[in-house]
């Protein structure tokens, strides 16, 4: 956790904006409008008060993916065995899939990070290197369509993955795809709009 945002009390919550998805850059820039460059920002609070920040959820990720894959040894070892690393919806480098921060608050693309936290989990806390030499696609297919058609590795979604720390998941609903107490579920239900006091 980072003890700086902990500490800091010249910012005040004013909202939960939950799933921001394709209209994210927007939203930034009307935040921008509404309370200036640099007097806002997006932070994570959890369920007991605990204020967390993206490198600190990041990690939530990581370790929500690494229990589920030491629990399903066979689905890890089918991922690591058969490809070279997992990408969320833009095909990326195998070096920028293992960079938290590649495809994090980067004007013109979406938030693309879990499969980040799902190949860390799988090399670095497990042990399981990729051998495959093809990447895999760790994305769900849009709402209503015929899974038959969605990305391969689907299953992996963050919206598939059981958080490690539910208890850290309000109790307040917030609307989405992902399934509940998911690591997704944390992310967007904790989700926190700060101001400068």
């Amino acid at each position: 956790m980072s003890k700086e945002i902990e500490q800091d009390k010249s910012w005040i919550t004013v909202g939960r904006p939950g799933y921001l998805g394709k209209n994210k850059d927007a939203q930034l820039a009307a935040w921008d409008q509404e309370f200036g460059p640099g007097n806002w920002r997006l932070t994570w609070e959890m369920a007991n008060g605990e204020v967390m920040d993206y490198d600190a959820v990041f990690l939530q990720y990581v370790e929500s993916y690494a229990q589920y894959f030491f629990d399903h040894p066979d689905e890890a070892h089918f991922l690591t065995d058969n490809f070279s690393y997992a990408y969320d919806k833009e095909l990326i480098t195998k070096e920028e899939a293992f960079d938290p921060h590649f495809l994090f608050e980067k004007p013109g693309h979406p938030n693309q990070f879990h499969n980040v936290a799902l190949n860390l989990a799988l090399e670095i806390e497990l042990g399981l290197p990729f051998k495959g030499i093809q990447p895999i696609q760790v994305r769900e297919g849009k709402p209503g369509t015929d899974p038959g058609s969605w990305p391969a590795g689907w299953r992996w979604s963050p919206g598939q993955i059981p958080a490690v720390h539910p208890e850290y998941i309000p109790e307040q609903t917030q609307p989405g795809w992902w399934q509940p107490g998911s690591i997704e579920h944390l992310y967007q239900a904790t989700k926190v709009l700060q101001i400068k006091k």
